[in-house]
This record gives structure tokens, C-alpha cells and sequence, in this order.
């Protein structure tokens, strides 16, 4: 017997064993102004990566720092005006599919991806929002998956995003 948990974030089967979803909803929130952001927090840096990401790691939660080039790529999926549509998605063992990019996953993410796959297997709502650290250059931002929804004050809920998992 398979039951699906309320958030659908993980699956229990009557012998104990617990599985990962194929398929995970995370609610994506926008700001209702420009520019508009909420603190990430208290977090670990990580910047050991070679093609340059930099992984903030929470409490519940995992950043990634949006520079230019990655910004430009990625909060128009995310984040960005097209509301109704949200962007494919897939996660696998060693990539991640954006919109039919495949981003290849090394022994560099090791750290990266056992805290997202950590998010993604833990119960409740996933959380999708832009947020900032003042501890950063002035008009930095971060791609937040966190566990904790956002400030409904700054954000406003947009379509979901269905994270397909392999």
C-alpha cells in the first residue's frame, strides 16, 4: 500500500521504506514591486564551485546567488513575468533539466544537492522566491527554495512549479 502524504512530498509504503516522488508542486511567489526582496538570513556560504555558483546554505532552506549571467537564464523562468506558465523542470541523479538545458551535476554539487534533495524529500510546501543578503554588493539576489513561505506583505503567489524527479 502507497499513501501520498498531504504536500505529496515524499511517499510511505506499509513496509516502512520511504520513496521519493516522481513529480514535487513548489509555490513560486514574485514581489508585487520591482526590486523588492526579503533577507535570506543566517546561512553558510559555499563558493567552491568552478563554473562559479555560489550555494547559501540555511536553515530550511538553500540559495543560490543570482550573478548576471545566471540571473539573466534563470529569473525569467522563475520568477519573471510569465506567470501562468511555469518552467520544465527535472531533477536526476547527476543533472538538472531547465527548459531543455541540461546542466550536468559533478562531485562539486555533492553538498548543493544533498540539501535540495533534502528539501524536496521533507513533508509540506516548497517555497520558490528572489530574496537578499546585506552582507552582499547592493542589488544582489538569491533564488531561494525554502521550506518557509515569504512574507505575503512583499509577495505576491504565482503558478507553481512542477519539479519532476528521476
Amino acid at each position: 500500500m502507497t499513501r501520498r502524504l498531504s504536500s505529496g512530498s515524499i511517499q510511505a509504503h506499509s513496509h516502512g521504506e520511504i520513496a521519493m516522488p516522481t513529480e514535487r508542486k513548489v509555490r513560486r511567489y514574485t514581489a508585487f514591486f520591482p526590486g523588492w526582496a526579503t533577507a535570506f538570513g543566517a546561512h553558510e556560504q559555499d563558493a567552491s564551485d568552478p563554473r562559479g555558483l555560489v550555494f547559501l546554505h540555511g536553515e530550511n532552506q538553500l540559495g543560490l546567488i543570482l550573478s548576471p549571467e545566471i540571473k539573466h537564464f534563470l529569473y525569467p523562468l522563475f520568477l519573471g513575468n510569465s506567470h501562468e506558465e511555469s518552467p520544465e523542470v527535472v531533477l536526476g541523479a547527476r543533472t538538472l533539466r531547465i527548459e531543455g538545458v541540461d546542466l550536468n551535476l559533478g562531485e562539486g554539487d555533492s553538498r548543493a544537492l544533498a540539501s535540495l534533495m533534502e528539501l524536496v524529500a521533507s513533508e509540506g510546501d516548497l517555497h520558490l522566491s528572489q530574496t537578499y543578503h546585506l552582507i552582499y554588493p547592493s542589488g544582489t539576489r538569491i533564488l531561494t527554495l525554502s521550506r518557509k513561505a515569504p512574507l505575503p506583505l512583499v509577495y505576491r503567489e504565482i503558478a507553481p512549479l512542477l519539479l519532476q524527479l528521476l
